[in-house]
């Protein structure tokens, strides 16, 4: 960092103030970060299609000088982005929105995309072409009382799930509105948060009481699920770590969502590590997501059969409830887990349907011929794989 930067202990900003001040940042990012210069042009290349964007303090987490450094990886353009191979929708989101801003891919789930704006852009970013200025989408609520007449509608839908971009980025009154719409649905009983924000930008849940009290008003009509998303163990600052508490007083439950990336986490000690962490925070293991083919964003891939062995490494280091976690591959057609292998010589991937789209009928365990390099699977499925 340059000697002009502020640092965290300058700033005590109101998390709004903060985000403003993370926005100007970033667009003053490429000349005053210690980089390259190749990395300084990504940088500017960048803002014509997916924009580099970090949070002012988050920033203070990265040896920008430090061409392996986890999260300057996680945030900073890469000259792989220049490759065109991926899908912009990896898990067939389009097929599930029923309404604008609402998918519905499995039975007891809706997803309302509420926003496109994020405090950070992860450049591994499954839905990154809400955020691309060269991909002109906009999927996000338009009719807010359309989705909830389709909510209503839908007796099999027992609970919500708020994303975008990152909901919690909303003003308050926003999602307090969205709490107080939901609320009237009689067959609704919990609500999902997905966010980064406790990573990113801690402040939103130090420095805004009203958005508390919004989550400890409706305690008692839902349960609420803050699904974090934490990438790197050196995410887990203080700050975070007590915007984490402040979640966990107001009745929150918080969860572990967390994307599987070579060159960020894809370690045995790294994971060990962030999941130890998260548990003995209150942050209950839930997904390793492995990583998807996003359209620039390939780098971040590897093997099946190397996510699996080095899955089994860290339930080695793990007791029972921090190793509860399950490997997904996030499928068109549904929640993929990750099992194993069948014994050699003829070895087979095993793999078992955690969720299905609806309207989709597999098998419940699919066997899959082994490819030591395979990073993904096919999408969608030949009739008869085996």
């Amino acid at each position: 960092m340059t000697s002009s930067t502020p640092t965290p202990s300058q700033t005590h900003l109101a998390w709004r103030e903060e985000l403003t001040a993370s926005l100007r940042f970033a667009q003053m990012a490429a000349t005053d970060l210690p980089l390259d210069p190749e990395d300084r042009d990504r940088i500017t290349a960048a803002q014509t299609h997916f924009p580099f964007l970090v949070p002012m303090d988050y920033a203070q987490l990265i040896d920008w000088q430090d061409p392996q450094d986890p999260l300057r990886q996680l945030l900073l353009p890469s000259a792989y982005e220049d490759e065109d191979q991926g899908a912009l929708d990896t898990s067939g989101e389009a097929l599930s929105t029923v309404v604008p801003g609402l998918q519905h891919k499995y039975d007891q789930t809706a997803v309302l995309i509420v926003t496109q704006a994020c405090a950070g852009h992860c450049r591994y970013c499954f839905r990154r072409r809400l955020m691309s200025k060269d991909v002109m989408v906009k999927e996000t609520i338009e009719d807010l009382q359309v989705a909830i007449a389709y909510i209503h509608a839908h007796p099999e839908i027992d609970n919500v799930l708020l994303s975008g971009g990152d909901p919690m980025v909303c003003s308050t009154q926003r999602l307090a509105n969205l709490f107080a719409a939901l609320a009237n649905i009689p067959h609704l009983w919990q609500i999902r948060i997905s966010t980064k924000l406790p990573a990113f930008l801690p402040s939103r849940f130090t420095t805004d009481p009203a958005l508390l009290q919004v989550l400890a008003q409706y305690q008692d009509r839902f349960q609420i699920i803050v699904q974090c998303h934490f990438d790197h163990p050196h995410e887990l600052t203080p700050a975070a770590e007590q915007a984490l508490a402040t979640l966990r007083e107001v009745g929150c439950i918080l969860t572990a969502q967390i994307p599987l990336m070579q060159g960020v986490n894809a370690t045995v000690d790294v994971l060990e590590q962030l999941f130890k962490r998260l548990h003995r925070l209150g942050v209950l293991p839930q997904y390793l997501f492995h990583p998807r083919p996003v359209k620039h964003a390939l780098h971040f891939q590897l093997p099946i059969v190397a996510g699996l062995q080095l899955v089994e490494a860290v339930r080695q280091r793990c007791n029972g409830s921090v190793k509860r976690f399950r490997y997904i591959l996030t499928h068109t057609d549904g929640k993929l887990e990750l099992v194993g292998l069948t014994p050699s010589p003829a070895s087979q991937l095993i793999a078992r349907w955690h969720q299905q789209r609806r309207g989709s009928h597999h098998p419940e365990i699919l066997l899959w011929p082994l490819d030591t390099q395979m990073v993904w699977l096919p999408d969608p499925f030949p009739p008869k794989p085996c």
